[in-house]
């Protein structure tokens, strides 16, 4: 095969022939993965071939091909050109599955991605991928360390800041719930480490998607926040005054005694590894607002 012209960011071209490019999503039926799915459908002509995994993809495109695929399994892939992994362990209760899958599976995926030629990667941390962060982030700054040492033409590691907005059950998302339905909210304080920077997801989606679009070489790093810091406080008045619901707060000190009380004696409302992740070390704060990002409930 003659040598390719990879300048261009929506297609190899070769002397003889012009190929699409191919793509290959894991985690594919998350709610970020899938959002920005939707921004690179509609600005490329990529294909895309969307690793699953107990979940449905459920996007309907002539573009999108759904491939069954598991990280903790031996993995033996088609020839992709671009690798964009989201897939991952958020919360565990047995702190190895964040090695397992976070760590050995993304090495695995890099592994049988670089036997087939694929020379571009794009890896979706987190910004709590600090030492002392806990399991969940230092699993997956191991898996960014591990990731460096392969040859790539291009790897983008992308560290989001919370994302708010997809109706998940988890984090802001389960702030805004308990504030709508409940008309209470938990505010944290207590802390100097208890910060947020939230970025909605479309904003996520949109952002992301313009990066990966970005063919540059090498290796990029990108903090990808919302552009202000609100803590505990100033994170519990907004949902209050969107959702007429009323701050409860909250002394740090003595909730992660309690909750880790409660977990020791079956209750547990969060995993382990949370409690340490929410005031551990952040990669990144909130950024300059250059691209029309919302504040927090606030636009």
């Amino acid at each position: 095969m003659k040598n390719a012209d990879r300048s261009r960011g929506d297609v190899i071209t070769y002397s003889n022939l012009t190929a699409i490019m191919r793509i290959l999503i894991t985690g594919a039926s998350s709610p970020l993965a899938v959002g920005v799915l939707r921004q690179l459908l509609l600005n490329s002509d990529w294909e895309f071939w969307c690793g699953r995994h107990r979940k449905d993809v459920s996007l309907a495109d002539p573009r999108v091909h759904v491939i069954e695929l598991d990280l903790e399994s031996d993995l033996s892939l088609s020839q992709f050109d671009m690798v964009i992994h989201f897939a991952g362990v958020t919360h565990a209760s047995d702190e190895a599955q964040y090695w397992k899958v976070n760590r050995d599976g993304t090495v695995r995926l890099a592994e049988a991605a670089r036997a087939n030629g694929c020379r571009r990667f794009v890896y979706v941390s987190t910004r709590c991928a600090t030492r002392g962060s806990g399991a969940y982030g230092e699993s997956k700054l191991a898996a960014e360390q591990e990731l460096q040492k392969f040859e790539w033409e291009s790897l983008l590691i992308i560290r989001p800041a919370e994302i708010y907005g997809s109706g998940s059950n988890e984090g802001i998302d389960r702030m805004l719930a308990i504030g709508r339905k409940w008309r209470i909210v938990p505010a944290l304080f207590g802390h100097s480490k208890l910060s947020f920077a939230p970025m909605h997801v479309d904003d996520f989606s949109k952002l992301v998607a313009e990066l990966i679009q970005q063919h540059e070489h090498g290796v990029r790093i990108e903090n990808v926040c919302g552009p202000e810091d609100l803590n505990g406080m100033d994170l519990a008045y907004r949902i209050g005054k969107r959702y007429r619901a009323l701050p409860l707060p909250m002394w740090w000190p003595a909730v992660a005694v309690a909750l880790k009380a409660l977990h020791k004696i079956g209750f547990a409302i969060v995993k382990p590894d949370q409690l340490t992740r929410l005031i551990g070390e952040k990669t990144g704060t909130a950024k300059t607002n250059s691209a029309g990002v919302k504040r927090f409930l606030a636009d």
